[in-house]
């Protein structure tokens, strides 16, 4: 009798241990693994709106800022948005904008700084076509630049993974076939990117840029030097995690981090043809000509 009651007791002793074990496991939510495309990798395919700051501590005040709600440097009947599948909330807590270094004052090199302050005081106004903004005058955009005002589309095809993203007729074909980077000698707008995948996270490594393009208003140029790192990694059905790392040793004494979103677009987005130059204003509204009868 008293060796029955024994092993009722341990197996009541057991049963209580077991069940909050047993409730917790169930309760915790099974992690998300994402779709696969047909060579095995994470399938980031569809149209998505990018959500990317570059919010320098110290950056030089400029007039340029004025013009932002305006939808310059283009009429602002095109500035429309991209709206997407997600509640702000989804991503307010991620990261967005300079991460590294941590309180954003870039690590900028003396005389790099002094040059880029020197140029923005000759942009408003223009001292000529040298000063006008790069996107104004339909140049392709620099590492950090976009337009949120349309979605990015993205393609993937076993050994390339393809954004588009229409600015001024940009698609970027990342080969992931293991290929290297063209030969130094050649410079390009976009710079020559090649991508490799880690793990479920897709690197696209670019160089071979040219110094044509600039970073933002504030940062209106790079050197040739610039290096970028670039890291995609889908967290969820509807959001991809952006990372990019900036080198430039010719401007900067340390390497920029800068982080930010895709967000998947709302149903039904289209990636329509985005026309710089037809029906822009932005020349005739910085120069102040074909304003007035007669000019």
């Amino acid at each position: 009798m008293k060796r029955t009651l024994l092993l009722i007791m341990a197996a009541s002793i057991l049963a209580a241990v077991s069940l909050p074990a047993l409730i917790a496991q169930d309760t915790t939510p099974a992690k998300w693994t994402p779709a696969r495309t047909s060579d095995g990798h994470p399938d980031m395919q569809g149209m998505y709106a990018r959500r990317l700051g570059f919010n320098e501590a110290d950056a030089p005040k400029t007039p340029l800022g004025e013009f932002g709600v305006t939808g310059q440097p283009y009429p602002t009947v095109f500035m429309t948005g991209v709206f997407t599948a997600q509640d702000r909330s989804a991503v307010a807590n991620r990261p967005q904008g300079i991460v590294e270094p941590a309180n954003r004052v870039l690590p900028w090199r003396r005389e790099a700084d002094t040059a880029r302050r020197e140029f923005i005081s000759h942009m408003i106004p223009p001292a000529s076509l040298k000063y006008v903004e790069a996107s104004a005058r339909c140049v392709q955009p620099g590492p950090l630049q976009s337009d949120d005002r349309h979605p990015y589309q993205i393609v993937q095809r076993p050994g390339s993974f393809a954004l588009m993203y229409e600015y001024n007729h940009v698609t970027r074909v990342i080969p992931t076939d293991g290929r290297p980077h063209v030969g130094p000698n050649i410079r390009l707008y976009m710079g020559d990117s090649i991508g490799r995948w880690e793990g479920d996270t897709l690197v696209v490594d670019t160089t071979n840029f040219n110094d044509k393009t600039s970073f933002s208003q504030t940062v209106p140029f790079h050197s040739d030097a610039l290096h970028t790192t670039e890291r995609f990694t889908m967290i969820d059905p509807y959001i991809i995690d952006y990372q990019i790392t900036i080198e430039d040793p010719k401007m900067f004494t340390a390497p920029i981090r800068v982080a930010g979103s895709f967000l998947a677009a709302a149903k039904g987005s289209e990636l329509m043809e985005f026309a710089c130059a037809e029906g822009s204003q932005t020349l005739p509204n910085i120069f102040g000509f074909g304003l007035f009868t007669g000019q």
